[in-house]
């Protein structure tokens, strides 16, 4: 064996070796939160059962990254946590956090009417880079059959976040999330108030 061959495998196997080590020092596993447990229902049981929901979500929120705005520097710019994600995309979070504060069934079942919210924005923004806030904003409509719209309205919610972090960011949105399930039952309330659900009233519900 040269030389030439001896030091070409010497500094091949010092190669691999570095590969091992750097594997070893890999960051460890992404952090993964959802919303936690399930809520109790803020809506009587079985009032919308007539009622389906239906999250959408704007594209850039159709992953499972935790997203923020440094508003110090540009509001423009969305970031993502690198160790941090959420369990599913946002959309899929808040649908299931909806349906068990309001007692909503999912979309695709036939009911008499359809509860659509679009979710435009749903990030932790930091004011400075020791004070931040979740922000939750969208809009609802309410369907009839035949895809009549019937009402609609605008939401946007802010909660403080505990800390300047994606842990912080996380209580803030899932905090936000909670309170839209409320504002949307007393939206809901207001408009049955008014007649403007009359359709799509539980017969359940209606003979209790």
């Amino acid at each position: 064996m040269t030389s030439t061959l001896k030091t070409f495998l010497i500094c091949l196997a010092a190669c691999f070796a570095a590969g091992c080590a750097g594997n070893l020092r890999k960051s460890p596993p992404a952090e993964v939160y959802d919303f936690g447990l399930p809520v109790q229902r803020v809506a009587e049981s079985g009032r919308w059962s007539n009622v389906a929901l239906e999250v959408k979500a704007s594209y850039w929120l159709d992953s499972s990254g935790i997203d923020y705005r440094l508003l110090y520097e540009s509001s423009l710019k969305l970031r993502s946590y690198a160790t941090s994600r959420w369990a599913g995309a946002p959309a899929l979070l808040l649908s299931q956090r909806l349906r068990q504060q309001l007692g909503l069934v999912s979309a695709g079942v036939q009911t008499a009417c359809l509860l659509r919210f679009e979710l435009h924005e749903f990030s932790q923004l930091f004011d400075t880079p020791q004070h931040s806030r979740g922000i939750l904003q969208g809009s609802a409509s309410v369907f009839a059959s035949g895809h009549r719209l019937v009402a609609e309205r605008q939401f946007a919610i802010e909660q403080p976040a505990p800390s300047a972090d994606a842990r912080g960011g996380v209580s803030a949105l899932v905090s936000a999330s909670e309170q839209l399930g409320q504002q949307l039952t007393v939206w809901l309330r207001d408009l049955e108030k008014r007649g403007t659900l009359e359709s799509c009233r539980s017969t359940v519900a209606e003979s209790q």
